[in-house]
């Protein structure tokens, strides 16, 4: 999660002025591979990068508390690395969004003013 907002903190520095609300910054985000890796389905671009950053999700019951909700069962584990990477990275920037929200916020009414 500290990854992802940190990566999403500066996408919304250099790109708030672009997206004229909240809804459109996120949607930006969300596909954005600098964030998630959702555009191209990888955030690493290296298979083993990416199984090490998800090496420990099995056995981290918030994160399957998290794709639970989202729709994800065990099965997810039998994705490639990048997969469940891709996965976690996306939940975790709707867990950090009200926080980023107001990063935008401020970002924005800089560009604005």
């Amino acid at each position: 999660m500290e990854q992802v907002e940190r990566d999403a903190r500066e996408v919304i520095e250099e790109e708030a002025g672009w997206f004229n609300t909240w809804e459109d910054m996120y949607d930006a985000l969300f596909i954005d591979d600098a964030v998630t890796g959702n555009g191209s389905g990888s955030y690493t671009f290296n298979a083993s990068k990416a199984a090490e950053s998800a090496r420990g999700l099995v056995f981290d019951n918030d994160f399957i508390a998290e794709a639970s909700a989202a729709g994800y069962g065990i099965e997810l584990f039998a994705e490639s690395p990048e997969t469940v990477d891709v996965v976690a990275r996306c939940l975790a920037l709707g867990l950090v969004s009200n926080s980023l929200k107001k990063a935008y916020g401020s970002a924005r009414a800089e560009t604005v003013a």
